[in-house]
């Protein structure tokens, strides 16, 4: 066999890029999956078809369809890129299941309320197994970094994965004592208050005033900050008052006494909280150990 001639292979971005596009027929739903824009997956092709003098695709006004080139080439490069994750993915499981690590990335509400206070019974399961934990919001990238599992918001990005429903959330406005003492008794008063807000999160409390009635609720002012952390910290210092996650914000030591919930109205309107994973790790005992203490993290926590 010939060594391959790295002149004649297109870079691995400009393959993933075609990849998804293909399969999606959409340059906006493979920007979606790789995380990337719409004008970059445009460019990557565009690159390619330079590259073979040929069009991949047919674009139109509304939607983009393969020729009969991209047809053969989609054939051949998808069976090649799968044939490299799988390779790829079992170097990762054979260094992981040796070290007897695991990897997880989850948001860091969920991490300081779910999985910390749960962290002496996983090791009593498990003192064999050493978790390595990102709190993070951004979307795991199960394909090119070592992650096992993710907590995650929403279905998004979400191809060739196992998404498991963990737990529904609502958003439950919570603040000191003092400022309920002080006359904070219905959402209508939150025009008094400060409301703390998470930078990732900017359309929390304008959906929760929607659905409370009050879409042109004006406060007295705004706090923002990056993580939910941060942002029941300062309500914990009674810098205003936060939209905390219920139920989770139950397990939150504190939670009655130095955080409270000022108002008895809870929206319609929820949220899920999944679980994911490689659908090929799905016997992974390791796996299957982590999913089962996370379930049973979150039933305690709610």
């Amino acid at each position: 066999m010939d060594a391959p001639d790295p002149r004649v292979i297109p870079p691995l971005t400009a393959l993933l890029a075609f990849e998804r596009a293909a399969t999606q027929l959409s340059f906006r739903r493979a920007a979606r999956d790789l995380s990337l824009s719409p004008s970059a997956i445009s460019h990557q092709i565009r690159g390619l078809e330079q590259q073979f003098g040929t069009r991949l695709f047919v674009r139109g006004a509304r939607a983009v369809r393969l020729t009969a080139d991209g047809e053969r080439y989609l054939a051949r490069v998808s069976a090649a890129l799968a044939t490299l994750q799988e390779a790829s993915r079992d170097m990762l499981r054979q260094r992981g299941e040796a070290s007897g690590e695991l990897w997880i990335s989850s948001l860091p509400f969920f991490t300081s309320a779910v999985l910390l206070p749960a962290l002496p019974e996983f090791k009593r399961r498990h003192p064999q197994l050493t978790l390595r934990i990102e709190a993070t919001h951004q979307y795991a990238d199960f394909t090119g970094s070592r992650v096992d599992v993710a907590i995650r918001y929403g279905r998004e990005h979400a191809a060739g994965l196992k998404v498991e429903p963990l737990v529904k959330v609502k958003g439950l406005p919570v603040c000191t004592p003092a400022l309920l003492k002080a006359g904070l008794r219905t959402p209508a008063d939150l025009s008094r208050e400060v409301l703390i807000h998470v930078t990732t999160q900017p359309r929390a409390w304008p959906a929760w005033l929607k659905e409370a009635g009050l879409p042109h609720l004006a406060p007295r002012g705004h706090l923002w900050l990056d993580s939910v952390p941060a942002m029941l910290e300062a309500a914990e210092h009674g810098l205003g008052v936060a939209l905390a996650l219920a139920p989770l914000i139950k397990a939150r030591p504190g939670f009655g006494k130095r955080l409270v919930a000022p108002f008895a109205f809870e929206p319609a309107q929820s949220e899920t909280i999944y679980l994911v994973s490689r659908t090929e790790q799905a016997r992974d005992r390791r796996i299957s150990a982590v999913r089962r203490w996370i379930t049973d993290a979150v039933a305690r926590a709610s």
